[in-house]
């Protein structure tokens, strides 16, 4: 019975002894970690010191400059941010703002756009129909029709004349778009060169 004692004994003492190891080892390591956190704060307020100090001089002889942007703000710099407003129509035809993407432009604006879209006809269309690139002169005539007939429209509108022959030009763009989509070379060559000589004849009874 005396050794089962002790045996029970010596269990509860070398537990005993574990914990307190323990306990001493988390103290020391808290106290430790205590002074390092310490330390960095000092570090970090002394090179902000520093920093602070040095840069007071720089800040008090520099002048600070500004800059008149009222003039570029309105000639239409703020417009970029209408894409982003929801409430904005996209109709042009209503007498309340529209977005920039379709915004109306002035009759000189509107002329100036819907000739270099005739160009591209003269220029970009004529090499890719005659070396057969269809796919890029398929997507080249899109790009440009879409603002061309807006802008042809308008003119004729603001004109008041043209009206017949911006249709019958359209038809010639139309009929190349359909031999562009063919791949018929032939028929793609002839319906341009009729949209050439319609649209540039459009245009000077429009300017």
């Amino acid at each position: 019975m005396a050794a089962l004692s002790t045996s029970a004994f010596t269990g509860k003492a070398i537990v005993a002894k574990v914990q307190i190891r323990a306990k001493a080892s988390k103290a020391s390591v808290v106290v430790k970690a205590s002074a390092s956190d310490n330390k960095s704060k000092a570090v970090s307020l002394l090179v902000a010191g520093i920093v602070a100090l040095n840069a007071a001089p720089a800040l008090a002889l520099n002048s600070i400059e500004l800059t008149d942007q009222r003039v570029t703000n309105k000639e239409g710099l703020q417009l970029i941010y209408e894409a982003r407003d929801l409430n904005i129509a996209e109709s042009t035809r209503q007498a309340g703002a529209s977005r920039f993407a379709f915004q109306k432009l002035t009759t000189a604006q509107t002329a100036v756009r819907a000739k270099e879209s005739l160009s591209r006809l003269d220029q970009d269309m004529v090499t890719y129909v005659n070396k057969a690139y269809w796919t890029q002169a398929a997507n080249e005539l899109r790009r440009q029709v879409g603002t061309m007939r807006f802008d042809i429209n308008n003119l004729v509108e603001n004109k008041g004349t043209g009206k017949a022959e911006a249709k019958a030009f359209f038809k010639s763009v139309e009929k190349l778009d359909f031999a562009i989509r063919q791949k018929d070379k032939d028929a793609a060559i002839a319906a341009l060169a009729v949209a050439q000589t319609q649209g540039d004849a459009l245009m000077k009874s429009l300017a």
